[in-house]
């Protein structure tokens, strides 16, 4: 019987370069066929990650099936554990299997293999490795990282029968992230390409460790854009595979969406996986809701709108809106139909698992970052809390004292709701808990008059309130002793919303009387624009996503 020895080139995630060791002189007939792979060490370096030709740092465990003239099945644990692995002077892991294989009846290749890399060990390994194969077991949850099928090879009496293998990454999710250039952003809220600029995107596949993949055995990739007369895509190629330069040729705002694919290699049997961004040019950071014609319109910090890839669909008498920066989602009430709605930045709607109920004339809406909910105002005098799938949470409190509420801001100093209170003899300011808890305040929030919108400046700490009944906005400090101003909020026009830009630390708010919104300095001076905010109706809430 003859004995072969087969190296092996893995590609996986995340290690250093010469993942597979080469065999350092020929095997004779005498010895057992060898298979060394090198794991390595894992690191949390971002360049690291994306060294060429590795393992996957997530590597403990290779199942070996074999077919021949000698059958091998084999699960074998790729840890210290196994003494035939070992720690090398890079602190990588080292590992060699061996494989009695006899050898081929002619010069034709009779062996057929196949290859598979896991990131959990075997739980009944004995002396590092368990056969048959059939018998081994995993913990669940157990993912493949890396496979080779169908490995075709010859074993050849008196040759060293070197066999270099392959192992196709097994991608579980695509990241598309900024490189290089004036692109901005990320694949969740949105790339910005200002116009006629050009920047670089990479494209990858991540397995099921989060480890990006790369090398040979990586995941063929690829980025289209929809509308390729605004933005162009083009690949670097065999140099950078992975890199991909985009160019704004629009000399106006405009918007597309881009969608990245990873294609697996044929061996790995993995299918390909793609992934959608939004990208648009300008800075889309402030969102307009227009109760009259139900849109929801984006707009720059200068009130320059701003083209958008979605379109808001199904709003009915939008009222209230709030981003959620830990999914990067806007969230809108409807008063119209008792429903809350979810968007990205571009204006896609978003699948939700639950659906806000209980909802009656919703108008505010508020985000809270301590517990990730979103608080919604109810002209049946409540305050209904939700997650951010529309989940509604059970509190212990009642937010009681409520008259009519409109606005709702969230302070993060004390982690207090405050709520505006607009019912008629009412025209108060109440604060609560997380829970709906009343708190007792040492100020009364005076000289109110039809209070719908209030937004907190963490700046200087205060709350400002929209007053609509008579023109003009207030400022109160957390316990509600109205502040001095130097400046009187001047052309202010039927007042609803009210947002903080902390980008210039400006006051944004929707005039609904005359469709316009006006922005001012904590003082209450107002700022000139270079911009108009058009195509206003009826605007109510209003958003900024730094």
């Amino acid at each position: 019987m003859l004995f072969a020895l087969l190296s092996a080139s893995l590609a996986g995630c995340g290690g250093a370069q010469n993942a597979a060791v080469p065999p350092r002189a020929p095997i004779g007939a005498s010895n057992a066929a060898r298979l060394t792979i090198t794991i390595p060490h894992a690191t949390s370096s971002s360049s690291a990650q994306r060294r060429p030709q590795y393992i996957s740092p997530a590597t403990q465990a290779l199942a070996v099936t074999i077919t021949g003239p000698t059958n091998a099945s084999e699960g074998i644990d790729l840890t210290t554990g196994n003494p035939s692995c070992t720690v090398n002077l890079y602190s990588s892991l080292v590992c060699t299997v061996s494989l009695a294989l006899a050898p081929c009846p002619s010069s034709t290749a009779c062996y057929t293999g196949t290859f598979t890399t896991y990131d959990r060990a075997y739980t009944n390994a004995s002396g590092g490795s368990c056969t048959p194969l059939s018998s081994c077991t995993q913990p669940a949850g157990t993912k493949a990282l890396s496979q080779a099928q169908s490995v075709s090879f010859l074993v050849a009496a008196g040759a060293a029968n070197n066999l270099p293998i392959t192992l196709g990454g097994v991608p579980a999710t695509v990241a598309v992230l900024s490189s290089a250039g004036t692109i901005s952003g990320n694949a969740l809220t949105g790339f910005v390409l200002p116009t006629a600029q050009s920047g670089q995107v990479s494209v990858l596949g991540v397995d099921a460790d989060g480890n990006y993949i790369l090398g040979p055995g990586a995941p063929a990739v690829g980025l289209t854009t929809s509308d390729a007369t605004q933005f162009t895509v083009t690949p670097i190629g065999t140099s950078a595979p992975n890199l991909f330069t985009i160019a704004n040729a629009s000399s106006l705002p405009a918007g597309a969406l881009l969608t990245a694919t990873v294609t697996p290699t044929v061996a790995s049997g993995a299918s390909p996986l793609t992934a959608a961004a939004d990208i648009f040019s300008g800075s889309a950071k402030l969102y307009v809701t227009s109760y009259g014609n139900s849109t929801v319109t984006a707009y720059d910090s200068q009130g320059a709108q701003q083209s958008l890839t979605g379109t808001f669909p199904n709003l009915n008498g939008p009222y209230g809106i709030a981003e959620d920066p830990a999914n990067g989602w806007l969230y809108v009430t409807n008063l119209n139909n008792n429903t809350m709605t979810a968007y990205n930045a571009q204006g896609a709607q978003q699948s939700l698992t639950g659906t806000f109920p209980n909802l009656n004339d919703p108008s505010g809406i508020a985000y809270d970052p301590a517990n990730g909910w979103l608080y919604v105002t109810n002209y049946n005098t409540t305050v209904t809390a939700y997650d951010a799938q529309g989940a509604q949470q059970t509190l212990t409190g009642s937010f009681p004292n409520l008259n009519w509420p409109s606005g709702i801001a969230y302070d993060p100093a004390n982690g207090w709701l405050y709520v505006t209170n607009s019912g008629i003899g009412s025209g108060t300011v109440t604060a609560y808990d997380a829970q709906g808890a009343q708190q007792t305040l040492t100020g009364s929030f005076p000289n109110i008059n039809g209070p719908y919108g209030i937004a907190y400046d963490p700046a200087n700490g205060w709350l400002y309130v929209t007053n609509y009944y008579n023109n003009t906005m207030t400022a109160y400090d957390a316990q509600g002793a109205q502040q001095t101003l130097t400046g009187s909020f001047p052309n202010i026009n039927g007042p609803y919303g009210i947002a903080y830009d902390p980008a210039n630390g400006w006051l944004y708010v929707t005039n609904s009387g005359n469709n316009t919104v006006t922005a001012y300095d904590a003082q209450g001076a107002q700022q000139s624009l270079t911009g108009r905010f058009p195509n206003l109706s009826s605007p109510s809430g209003i958003a900024v996503v730094p």
